[in-house]
């Protein structure tokens, strides 16, 4: 389907309207519209007087699904949004001096594997390659055809110009700002404007991030997780740099009271410094931030603003005629660069339960309960990057003696036996992220071993089966790397950005 393809299939357009024109709101405006075309009227009503700031965010491969509605190839979309290549996340100090990487999988592995992964032949033979074709940080890409799973590192300013350039004609932009809104606490009648005055819809996206101004009307049940997942403040940064190469990963670093976040964007690194204001002051977090800054670039702090945020969710995202994405559903933390993949998802079940406008019960409740699976298994996911067992400092010992029953029972299971699809039952939501995924953690974390996987192996009737298998597999994943070009990502992207005369150079 091209995006914004004519069609007819109501009598009438259905009218939406979209509050806040950050990246949730841009995104819904172009999920909503490539979705149904020609059949909605969409408005996006947005505060002009608050800006985006250009701070780097990270993405999972969910994105190239968007990226293929908006341009004819991937490169084109870097080109026009001046973002970077993604392979994966290179986590530093969570085990204080080591490091682990969480790599993306082989778009194409071998065709039945029955849920077993290379990783365990690769870790019995001292050859442990992730299970993937990203096994380790890297600056370069594999290959000119992109035949493999990737993300993006993005601009947010950039992201968001870019995107309202390609809705431009396509959907409204109003700058007006909520003054009231009318519900009767099961839907949003209207809502009346500043300029605009009173406005009536079909559906009202809340993408106003934690301002939740539509979706706090309709009476939403919180689930806190500050048990769980404490931090709740962000001091982000960008930092001039002039790359010799540039990573095709995202850094996530551990430090003393959190962790800061490293992503390489054209010219210089968004960085961003999370912790919790439980165990850390704000002015202990700029300290500490600095110094930090100073140790890896030379820099400085230049900045007074701190991000707020309650971690936590909504038990239902969808209620009535409101639907609320991104922030205004809830957040956990940036770690493993949930935010844009979990946004698309919700939009795609909105889009895909709800395909004739008829807001059934049953549409909503089956899109709330997969939403709220997916906000489980991402902060038990989140919360396995915790189990270091460090205790060098407040907030690691509360860390490691506050795990989720989830991640407890995990941790026990690894200990004596491996993990395989099998682990996890048939619940769908699983597969937020693929099975090696959680292997490379483990693994990177100490929690599985050769013992594991020994165990593992020890009762199996299958056993040869299943070596036999994963030796296939692994022997699958060296030879697509050995088949990799390994080009430079930095003259990948420097082609694409600074040579507008020639723009399929890299094709």
């Amino acid at each position: 389907m091209n995006f914004f393809e004519e069609s007819n299939h109501f009598n009438k357009p259905k009218k939406v309207v979209i509050v806040g024109a950050g990246t949730a709101g841009l995104i819904s405006a172009a999920m909503i519209k490539d979705y149904w075309e020609k059949d909605v009227d969409v408005t996006v009503y947005f505060d002009g007087s608050k800006k985006s700031i250009g701070v780097g965010e990270s993405t999972t491969p969910l994105i190239q699904y968007l990226v293929n509605s908006l341009e004819k190839h991937p490169y084109d979309f870097i080109k026009n949004s001046k973002s970077t290549f993604k392979l994966g996340i290179d986590f530093r100090e969570w085990n204080v001096g080591k490091k682990y990487f969480h790599g993306f999988a082989i778009k194409k592995g071998l065709p039945i594997n029955n849920g077993w992964s290379s990783s365990t032949f690769s870790i019995l033979n001292d050859c442990f390659d992730g299970g993937i074709l990203h096994g380790e940080p890297t600056n370069t890409l594999p290959n000119n055809d992109l035949s493999y799973e990737y993300a993006f590192h993005i601009d947010t300013k950039e992201f968001c110009d870019y995107l309202e350039g390609k809705l431009q004609g396509h959907v409204k932009f109003i700058d007006d700002i909520v003054e009231q809104v009318n519900s009767d606490g099961k839907n949003i009648q209207s809502v009346v404007f500043n300029k605009t005055g009173l406005v009536e819809a079909d559906y009202f996206i809340d993408a106003s991030g934690f301002n939740t101004v539509l979706f706090k009307h309709l009476n939403p049940k919180w689930n806190d997780i500050k048990q769980w997942l404490p931090l709740d403040r962000a001091i982000p940064q960008q930092v001039k740099y002039d790359f010799k190469e540039m990573p095709s990963y995202t850094v996530a670093e551990a430090t003393k009271n959190g962790w800061v976040w490293q992503i390489p964007i054209v010219d210089r690194y968004g960085t961003g410094y999370l912790y919790s204001s439980q165990f850390t002051s704000d002015d202990e977090a700029r300290s500490d931030y600095n110094n930090w800054l100073g140790e890896r670039f030379g820099a400085t702090l230049e900045t007074d603003r701190i991000i707020k945020y309650n971690p936590g969710y909504y038990d239902d995202y969808w209620i009535g005629n409101c639907v609320a994405v991104g922030l205004s559903s809830g957040f956990v933390e940036p770690l493993e660069s949930t935010g844009i993949h979990l946004l698309c998802r919700q939009l795609n079940d909105f889009t895909y339960f709800n395909t004739n406008f008829d807001n059934s019960n049953f549409s909503r409740k089956t899109a709330n309960r997969k939403n709220k699976n997916i906000y489980e298994t991402i902060i038990n996911f989140i919360c396995l990057h915790y189990c270091t067992n460090r205790t060098d400092s407040k907030f690691w010992d509360y860390m490691t003696n506050n795990k989720t029953e989830w991640v407890i029972d995990f941790e026990n299971h690894c200990k004596k036996g491996f993990i395989d699809t099998t682990c996890f039952g048939s619940n769908e939501d699983f597969s937020f992220w693929p099975i090696d995924s959680y292997i490379q953690v483990a693994y990177g974390l100490g929690i599985i071993s050769k013992d594991s996987i020994n165990g593992y192996l020890k009762n199996k009737r299958n056993k040869n089966e299943i070596l036999k298998c994963c030796y296939e597999q692994y022997i699958h994943n060296q030879q697509i790397r050995s088949q990799s070009q390994n080009l430079s990502h930095k003259d990948v992207v420097r082609s694409l950005i600074e040579i507008p005369s020639n723009p399929r150079l890299l094709y």
